[in-house]
């Protein structure tokens, strides 16, 4: 398991590879309730390079607040690629961001289907010009599951930024 100082060094990499090309980034978190925000916030300096975290746990709070459609989130579910697109997608042109990561997933316990368990979390990642989504089956408990998906998105945005 990823330790919370494992976590802080990435955000930490991100915070330099922002601030070397001048760009910022923005999150929409679902099921990580602001986690990737919390780790981003916690070093010194990071309003340089993050200003925006959107917090939709609610599929009211995607439609409205980062306009996920309707017709998306009833046709995929909210834990899809389709709607983590959107979601980054809503990010971006809400914050005007350079760069921005979504998640919307299961942490557990319940909640799991045969389709889609619990531990299926779902990350879109990038900028304007192209957002990568990705599909991540994760074990543990919820917090296991959550903290699995902090690190994972973290890593996922230094290979974009590299």
């Amino acid at each position: 398991m990823i330790s919370n100082d494992e976590l802080q060094d990435l955000a930490i990499k991100i915070g330099q590879l922002l601030t070397e090309k001048k760009k910022s980034v923005s999150t929409a978190e679902s099921c990580t309730g602001g986690w990737v925000g919390k780790e981003f916030t916690g070093i010194p300096g990071s309003s340089n390079w993050y200003g925006y975290g959107f917090i939709t746990y609610s599929n009211k709070a995607k439609l409205k607040i980062l306009g996920v459609t309707k017709d998306t989130l009833i046709e995929e579910g909210a834990v899809s690629e389709r709607v983590v697109k959107e979601m980054a997608e809503g990010a971006l042109r809400n914050s005007g961001s350079d760069f921005s990561i979504s998640i919307s997933g299961i942490a557990g316990p319940t909640g799991g289907r045969d389709d889609k368990p619990v531990g299926t979390v779902c990350f879109g990642i990038g900028s304007q010009d192209n957002i990568n989504c990705f599909t991540e089956y994760f074990k543990g408990d919820r917090d296991e599951v959550r903290k699995q998906s902090v690190a994972f998105a973290l890593k996922e945005l230094i290979k974009c930024l590299q």
